[in-house]
């Protein structure tokens, strides 16, 4: 996966391939690493849209891989 500054650019895994907390922000959408203050990377706000209802959902990544860098 080619890596990005922009973090609202980086192409994310599907929302249904993700845990509860991942979708939540808590843990990283990347490698689920619980996230803690300090040490996590906004990816911003995302647009989700169920049915006829559009939603925002806000992922965030751990230090380690916020570009999109699966290592």
């Amino acid at each position: 996966m080619e890596t990005t500054d922009d973090l609202a650019a980086v192409e994310l895994p599907r929302l249904a391939t993700l845990t509860q907390r991942q979708q939540r922000g808590q843990d990283c959408v990347w490698c689920g690493i619980t996230l803690i203050p300090g040490k996590v990377a906004d990816l911003g706000s995302r647009p989700f849209r169920i049915a006829d209802w559009t939603t925002q959902w806000y992922p965030r990544a751990c230090k380690k891989h916020p570009r999109g860098e699966r290592r």
